[in-house]
C-alpha cells in the first residue's frame, strides 16, 4: 500500500512538473522514481497507460536539475552521446574503439554534431547501447554528459552516470536506423558549456 501510495505521488507530481516547468521537491521525486522504477513501469502497463512515462518524468527532472550546474563547465569536461540508429541507413563511418566514427558526410544530424563538437573540443561517441559507455570512460575523462537516445535507454544512461552532470534530448522517432532528434535542441546544449556559443545549424553547416 505505502509502495502504491508512492507511485501514485511521484506520478501526479511529476506529471504536473512536466505540464507546468516547474520543480516541486525533485530531488525527493527523483529518489523517488528510483526506488519504484520497476514497479511503476509494471503498474502503467497493466492500467494500458504509457510506460515510458516515468522515464520522461526522470529525464525531465534530471535535465533541469543540472542545467544550473552544467552552464559552469568547460566544454573539454563533456561529451556528447549518440545512438548508432542516428545514422543515415549507406553511412560510411565504421566502429572504432570509441564507436562509430563519424566523417561527416552530410547524410545525417551526426554530421553537424560532429562538426560542433570539433569546434568546442566536445568530445563526440556514437555508441551502440548505453554499456559502451564504459568504454567511453576508460578512454576520456568527463565532468557531463548530453545524451541523445529513446526514452528508457536516456534515462538508464543517465542514471547510470549519476553523480555527473548530465542532459538528455529524446529521440523523435525510434527504430534501429534512420532516428530522428530535434537538432536544434541538441545544437542548444551543445553551445552551453564554456566558450558559451550561440552557433545556429546553418553556421555549423558552414564551419
Amino acid at each position: 500500500v505505502i509502495i502504491l501510495i508512492l507511485i501514485a505521488i511521484s506520478l501526479i507530481l511529476g506529471v504536473y512538473q512536466l505540464e507546468n516547468k516547474k520543480l516541486v521537491f525533485p530531488r525527493v521525486l527523483l529518489f523517488a522514481i528510483n526506488l519504484t522504477y520497476p514497479t511503476t513501469k509494471r503498474m502503467l502497463k497493466l492500467l494500458n497507460m504509457d510506460e515510458l512515462l516515468i522515464d520522461k518524468i526522470s529525464i525531465d527532472l534530471r535535465n533541469r536539475l543540472h542545467h544550473n550546474d552544467f552552464k559552469e563547465l568547460d566544454a573539454k569536461d563533456v561529451i556528447l552521446i549518440l545512438p548508432h540508429c542516428l545514422r543515415a541507413q549507406k553511412c560510411p563511418a565504421v566502429l572504432g574503439n570509441s564507436g562509430l566514427e563519424c566523417v561527416k558526410c552530410g547524410k545525417c544530424s551526426i554530421g553537424t554534431f560532429k562538426k560542433m563538437c570539433d569546434k568546442k573540443e566536445i568530445g563526440m561517441y556514437v555508441v551502440p547501447g548505453s554499456t559502451f559507455i564504459k568504454q567511453v570512460m576508460k578512454q576520456r575523462p568527463f565532468k557531463a554528459a548530453i545524451g541523445v537516445a529513446c526514452p528508457i535507454d536516456l534515462n538508464n544512461m543517465m542514471t547510470s552516470l549519476a553523480p555527473l552532470t548530465t542532459q538528455g534530448a529524446v529521440l523523435l522517432k525510434d527504430g534501429c536506423i534512420n532516428t530522428m532528434v530535434n537538432e536544434d535542441d541538441v545544437i542548444d546544449l551543445l553551445n552551453i558549456p564554456k566558450p558559451v556559443t550561440h552557433y545556429t545549424k546553418d553556421e555549423i553547416d558552414n564551419f
